[in-house]
C-alpha cells in the first residue's frame, strides 16, 4: 500500500520528479568524473615508474615525485656511487622533461643502463633507439598520433625518426637518449632521477638503508610506495575530492528539500485525508522519506549512466587519458545522494507528519 503511493505520488509530479533526478544525477558525475580522471592520473603515473624497473628511487633532497614538475638538477655521475653500494644490482639515470604542445612527458634514457634495470619493455614493432636522433613511443602516443616506424616527429625543436613503438604502460610516451635530451635542455651530465634495482636475494630496506647513509643530501624512495607517495604530494589533492564529495552532497540536499517541501505544500489535503484515515506521524514521515528515497536512487542510477557516456566521450576526445573508478567511489557515489536525499526530505517529512488533519482537510 505505501509503496503503491509513493509511485503513484512520484508519477504525478513527473516533471519535480525529472528535475530533482537529474539534480542527483549531475551531482554523481561530477564526483566519479573528476575522482575517475584524478585518480587514473594518480595511478598510471605510479604504474609507469614502477614498470621502469627499479625498487629504489634516488632524487635531490628538495625534489617532488611528480617528476615531470623538476628540472635536471641530479649529477648523473652519482650512478656510479650508487652502482658501488653493496646491494645495488643496478641503476639508471632518467631525465623528465615535460612537453607542453602535447602535454606529456618526454623520457630521457641510457640505453644500456635502462635495459639492465628495466625487463617489462617490449616492441610490437621496431627496437630500442641507437642513435642520437632516434626515438621510440609507444602504442597509444604512436595510435593518437598515427605514427610508425620510420617516420618523423619533432620533439623540443629537434627532428627524431621512430625507431620502436613499444606497449604502453612503461615509462613515458616518448623516450630519447638521454644525452640528446641534456643537451637539447642545456644541462649536460644531469639528469632527474635514478631508478636504482637491488639485487636478487638482498633486502630491500637494508640496501635502502645503506643508500641513505652514503647519499644523506639526496631522497630515497621505494617504487612500491609510489602510489600513496603522489596521492599526499599532490597539492590540494585531499581538498580537492572533499569539495567535489560535498558539492554532490549538496546538491542531493538541496534539491530534495525544495522538491519535498513544496510538493507536501501541494499536498497538504492528501496527508489530511491519510491522517483522518488513521495513518500515523510515523507512517506519514515513512511515506516521504521513502519516496525521496526511491527519487534519489533513480537519480543515482542516471547517474551512473550519464558517467559511462561522458566518459566515453572524452577518452574519444583524449584516448590517452587514463581513468580510475575505484569500487570504493562507486559506492560513495551511491551513499552520498541517497544520504543528502534523505536529510533534504526530514525537514518536510516532519513537517508532513506534524499536521494538523483538520485544519488539512480545510485546506484548498
Amino acid at each position: 500500500m505505501m509503496w503503491h503511493l509513493v509511485f503513484s505520488n512520484i508519477l504525478k509530479r513527473p516533471t519535480r520528479t525529472i528535475v530533482s533526478m537529474v539534480a542527483v544525477a549531475l551531482g554523481v558525475v561530477l564526483l566519479l568524473v573528476s575522482v575517475g580522471l584524478s585518480y587514473g592520473q594518480l595511478t598510471d603515473q605510479a604504474e609507469r615508474q614502477q614498470r621502469i624497473g627499479g625498487d629504489l628511487i634516488l632524487q635531490p633532497a628538495s625534489a617532488s615525485v611528480f617528476l615531470a614538475l623538476d628540472g635536471g638538477t641530479l649529477p648523473v655521475e652519482v650512478q656510479q656511487m650508487a652502482d658501488a653500494v653493496h646491494g645495488v644490482d643496478a641503476s639508471t639515470p632518467i631525465f623528465v622533461k615535460f612537453v607542453s604542445e602535447g602535454l606529456f612527458s618526454l623520457f630521457g634514457v641510457e640505453r644500456e643502463s635502462f635495459q639492465r634495470v628495466n625487463s617489462s619493455l617490449s616492441f610490437p614493432q621496431g627496437r630500442m633507439f641507437e642513435g642520437p636522433s632516434e626515438a621510440i613511443i609507444d602504442t597509444i602516443y604512436a595510435s593518437v598520433n598515427r605514427l610508425d616506424i620510420g617516420d618523423p616527429i619533432h620533439l623540443l625543436g629537434h627532428d627524431f625518426t621512430v625507431v620502436g613503438v613499444y606497449q604502453e604502460g612503461t615509462a613515458a610516451r616518448v623516450m630519447i637518449p638521454l644525452g640528446t635530451l641534456q643537451a637539447l635542455n642545456g644541462t649536460p651530465g644531469k639528469a632527474t632521477v635514478m631508478f636504482i634495482k637491488v639485487a636478487e636475494g638482498e633486502s630491500i630496506e637494508v640496501v635502502e638503508t645503506r643508500l641513505e647513509e652514503r647519499f644523506d643530501d639526496y631522497k630515497i624512495s621505494r617504487t612500491a610506495e609510489l602510489q600513496n607517495l603522489l596521492s599526499e604530494s599532490a597539492p590540494g589533492f585531499t581538498e580537492f575530492l572533499t569539495a567535489i564529495s560535498l558539492v554532490s552532497i549538496g546538491l542531493s540536499f538541496a534539491i530534495t528539500l525544495l522538491a519535498m517541501y513544496s510538493n507536501i505544500m501541494e499536498r497538504t489535503r492528501e496527508i489530511g485525508i491519510l491522517k483522518s484515515l488513521g495513518a500515523s506521524k510515523a507512517y506519514i514521515l515513512q511515506l516521504i522519506l521513502q519516496e525521496s528515497l526511491l527519487v534519489c536512487l533513480l537519480g543515482v542510477i542516471i547517474g551512473f549512466g550519464l558517467t559511462s557516456v561522458s566518459l566515453k566521450l572524452i577518452l574519444t576526445t583524449f584516448p590517452s587519458l587514463p581513468v580510475d573508478i575505484r569500487p570504493v567511489w562507486m559506492a560513495v557515489a551511491v551513499a552520498m545522494p541517497l544520504g543528502g536525499g534523505c536529510l533534504g526530505a526530514l525537514y518536510p517529512a516532519i513537517k508532513a507528519a506534524q499536521l494538523d488533519p483538520v485544519r488539512a482537510l480545510a485546506s484548498r
